[in-house]
């Protein structure tokens, strides 16, 4: 038990850094698409020059997972996904998909933290065979991507002009491939790519294609 409620406690340290992630929206409303990016692209050399220097042993940096000693850091890859999100989709999107990836992901990780067989990133990248999370922490997920989507929904007829591009099946649609790109570990050349990447680019991609049926 006692295990058990450190593991929790770490993680929802570790989600309550990656809720950071909710500044992208708020800048796109108040800052607008092109002054987001460069705000994002700063923040991304920033970051890169300190994972640099904590892969040198030279710092330490905080939430960084045991996993993530000898490797690039999630952190980076949310940041560069942020980026993809925002340049790659209209705003309502970069919304709700960056809304998916804060939310929906700190969500799979403190339910995950609390039922086993969640970690299957770091186990496939130890060798075991391929896998998903359990339906407990998917059915979490995707409850709280849905009602990301429905918040994004939300701003976008408040702050965006008509015609409403995120219609309820639309952003059911994102919630369901950002639900998918967290439970199941996407591979490259044998690579595990890492969901602070696939959720908000894979969740943007399918609501920018159904939305344009």
């Amino acid at each position: 038990m006692k295990s058990l409620r450190s593991s929790l406690a770490a993680e929802t340290k570790r989600k309550a850094i990656h809720l950071s992630g909710l500044s992208v929206p708020a800048a796109i409303l108040f800052f607008g698409r092109n002054a987001t990016m460069a705000l994002i692209a700063l923040a991304l050399l920033a970051a890169l020059f300190l994972e640099r220097r904590r892969l040198a042993g030279k710092i330490e940096l905080p939430a960084v997972r045991d996993s993530e000693a000898g490797r690039v850091a999630g952190y980076i890859y949310y940041i560069f996904g942020a980026l993809l999100t925002v340049l790659l989709f209209p705003p309502a999107i970069a919304i709700a998909a960056m809304l998916m990836l804060s939310l929906g992901d700190a969500a799979s990780g403190i339910i995950g933290s609390v039922v086993r067989g969640s970690a299957v990133r770091t186990r496939i990248m130890e060798g075991q065979s391929w896998r998903r999370k359990p339906l407990l922490v998917v059915a979490g997920t995707f409850a709280v991507c849905f009602l990301a989507g429905y918040a994004a929904h939300l701003v976008e007829v408040t702050f965006f002009p008509v015609p409403v591009f995120l219609s309820p099946f639309v952003y059911l649609v994102g919630a369901a491939a950002a639900t998918f790109a967290d439970a199941v570990p996407l591979s490259f050349r044998k690579k595990v790519v890492d969901d602070n990447l696939s959720i908000p680019v894979l969740s943007g991609a399918a609501m920018y294609v159904v939305g344009l049926l």
